[in-house]
């Protein structure tokens, strides 16, 4: 007799929500490549379903918004809606449906990043934490494994910083601060100017123009709490 060809199991997929509100698809579809433009390679990979706000009256309005998504990478697996044409829709597109009361927002984890400046940690005692004692410059990415990470120069555009542990960043942060990386949800960021391209804490982020312009300018730790980015002013 052959062995086991098929098994399921249970799984906690991690999806990003993307939510419409306006049912102009070109419309849609401008807004979505201008958000994620600064932080593109963040979303490559993301499994993404589409909660619609607004009726569409395109019938190939999910249609062309799956085709959109799959050029930028991302991957729809379903609708979140009750209305009945939007799931009309979905069926003809080939997504799921999942009703509005049963689909809890998750923010995606980011790929793994490349290792390459992340240094030796020891196995057992204290782990001091990464310091990088100059600017971090376009393109480049810190890594640091197991550990808090501190920048005492500025983080350029297109830039990445990167801790299992806390971020601190003594100058101006304008690429890319990822903290708790690998699932601690108790790591913070704390930034003494912050216009960054993208905020994330153990999966949970914010992109550019979702942070609050008041706590751009000054000293501000930044924490995740019940799913959602917190900032605070020092």
């Amino acid at each position: 007799m052959a062995g086991k060809i098929v098994d399921l199991k249970g799984s906690v997929l991690t999806v990003t929500m993307l939510q419409l509100h306006s049912a102009d698809v070109e419309e849609c579809k401008a807004a979505l490549s201008e958000k994620v433009a600064p932080a593109r390679d963040f979303f490559v990979g993301a499994t993404v379903i589409i909660e619609p706000k607004q009726d569409p009256e395109d019938p190939m309005f999910l249609a062309l918004m799956v085709e959109h998504l799959h050029q930028l990478g991302m991957i729809p697996i379903g609708v979140r809606s009750n209305n009945e044409i939007i799931k009309e829709q979905a069926q003809f597109t080939g997504l799921g449906v999942f009703p509005e009361e049963d689909v809890k927002q998750r923010s995606r984890r980011e790929p793994e990043p490349a290792k390459a400046e992340a240094e030796p940690v020891a196995e057992q005692g204290l782990v001091s934490a990464m310091t990088i004692n100059r600017p971090v410059r376009s393109g480049q990415q810190i890594y640091a494994k197991d550990r808090d990470l501190v920048i005492m120069g500025s983080v350029n555009p297109g830039a990445e910083v990167i801790a299992d542990g806390n971020v601190t960043v003594y100058g101006h942060m304008r690429g890319k601060v990822i903290a708790g990386y690998s699932g601690n949800m108790d790591a913070t960021i704390i930034v003494k100017q912050m216009d960054p391209e993208l905020v994330c804490i153990s999966g949970i982020y914010r992109l550019a123009d979702d942070i609050p312009a008041e706590f751009k300018n000054n000293w501000v730790v930044i924490s995740q709490s019940q799913q959602a980015i917190e900032f605070q002013s020092l």
